[in-house]
């Protein structure tokens, strides 16, 4: 899926710090703030590659051919969210391409002409922005053939970046491979906060869908 467009991983980084006192004293509400600001979506339907998904609405949303990315701050505070760094902060990514040659191909053709060793292969770069394959690992890859397309799934840990000071980021992945189009899906965050941000990551999942062709932005 090289056809994607992809934006440098590696931004210059805008420092967000909270005195450790305060925070310790609204760790409870703060949870229960960021699950209702969380809760809150925009949708995003793409008519070209038929596609619709519903992203957190106090995310920085930014577009691009084929792609929508949500860069979110941990409360999903729109202030806060618009100076977070994508390379430290939740991310939810759609990227999508027209592949021309997989028109009216079944699903188990499609898994030959894109295979889980093509899978592996790309997303090293595509997910944590390494191109040594080594400092990505890649665990639970899963191939499910649907009606009409395949499916890969996969857990990732991005390597840190000691002298940007990235941490080590824990990332969920699916791919889509269908006859008319392929589409990436990841959600990545700092390992730590992963599991924090799960509900927001399972509901922008669970939200995507594609759109026959022709069917209106909404």
């Amino acid at each position: 899926m090289k056809a994607y467009s992809r934006r440098p991983l590696m931004r210059t980084v805008i420092a967000g710090l909270i005195a450790a006192g305060t925070a310790a004293l609204v760790v409870v509400p703060a949870v229960h703030v960021a699950a209702q600001a969380s809760a809150a979506t925009k949708t995003f339907a793409n008519e070209r590659y038929h596609y619709a998904v519903a992203l957190p609405a106090g995310c920085r949303h930014e577009e691009g051919p084929g792609t929508v990315d949500a860069v979110c701050a941990a409360d999903f505070d729109p202030e806060r969210s618009a100076q977070a760094n994508s390379a430290t902060a939740l991310v939810m990514e759609v990227g999508a391409e027209i592949v021309a040659d997989d028109a009216g191909r079944t699903a188990s053709e499609l898994a030959q002409r894109y295979d889980e060793a093509a899978f592996r292969q790309e997303v090293p770069q595509a997910v944590c922005g390494e191109s040594d394959a080594s400092r990505a690992r890649i665990n639970n890859v899963k191939q499910t053939l649907e009606e009409t397309r395949v499916a890969y799934t996969a857990d990732v840990i991005c390597a840190e970046v000691r002298f940007l000071q990235i941490a080590e980021r824990r990332a969920s992945v699916r791919y889509l491979i269908a006859p008319d189009a392929r589409y990436r899906l990841v959600a990545r965050a700092p390992i730590e906060e992963f599991e924090k941000q799960k509900p927001a990551i399972e509901a922008f999942f669970e939200s995507f869908r594609m759109l026959p062709a022709g069917k209106q932005n909404q």
